[in-house]
This record gives structure tokens, sequence and C-alpha cells, in this order.
């Protein structure tokens, strides 16, 4: 198999999430916020989010990221709202297994991530497009430290 190239890589619907990442900037009623920086890349997403009896509710982002780490927090932004713990930690457990594997497992509504699995053969922007969900388990692991 071939290693794909970054142009191959970064490919027209990549580059077409780019334009298009929902929840941007930040939120003022935010009860969390997050922020995660790829040692690797440099790659960076504050969040905030409002989190109501474990459901994010409200959502704000700003990502300063490679175009994958864009692809990657427009995807799952498109999905946040509605998001609970069980269901971030079982997709984010199959997005890890994609990024080592290449191998894409997801429910029909998360079907797009399939998009980045590409990345597994670039491991410089593994950390950025974690980043998306690294926020967001920040964000319900401190929501749950709250709760107890």
């Amino acid at each position: 198999m071939n290693t794909p190239t970054m142009t191959e890589l970064y490919n027209t619907e990549i580059l077409r999430l780019t334009t298009r990442i929902p929840h941007q900037g930040r939120l003022d009623n935010a009860d969390r916020t997050a922020v995660k920086t790829s040692r690797i890349c440099g790659s960076r997403i504050t969040a905030d989010a409002v989190v109501q009896n474990g459901v994010i509710t409200g959502y704000g982002q700003e990502v300063k990221a490679c175009a994958l780490g864009q692809a990657a927090a427009a995807i799952v932004g498109e999905q946040v709202i509605g998001l609970t713990a069980p269901e971030l930690l079982d997709i984010a457990g199959r997005f890890r297994a994609m990024v080592k594997t290449g191998d894409a497992a997801f429910p029909d509504k998360w079907h797009k991530l399939r998009l980045l699995a590409a990345v597994k053969d670039h491991p410089g922007r593994h950390g950025s497009v974690m980043l998306p969900f690294e926020v967001l388990e920040q964000i319900f692991a401190d929501a749950q430290d709250a709760a107890d």
C-alpha cells in the first residue's frame, strides 16, 4: 500500500470542511472550558461548553490548527450538541483506533470521520486530529468532577 502524499491527505473534502467549522467563537455562558495543544505541531483548540445533565447543550470553539485539525473540529462540531460522555468515549476510542490502524468503524452520523483515515500514515498529524476529542474528554471529566 502506498502512503498518501500530503497533497492526497489534504483532499478537496478535507479542505471544504475547514471552511465549515460549526460553533466558532467562545461562549459567554460556558460552564466548562478546555484548551488542548498538540505537542508535535502546535495546533490548539480552545473549547467552551454548557453541560446540563451530562449532555452538551452549548458549545463554542476557537480552532488554530492545520487543515486536518480543522476538519476534525468541523466533523465533531456537527455532532457536539446533544453529545453525552458515553457517546464521546465510544467515538473517541474508535477514532484513536482508526488513526493508528486506518480501520474505520463509525455509526452513520459519524461517517465523515472516515475522511481522516489516511492520517494513519502521517504521525506528525495525529495530535492535531485528536484535539477535538481531547477537549471534549476534558470538558466531560471536569463536569463529572464537579458533580462528584
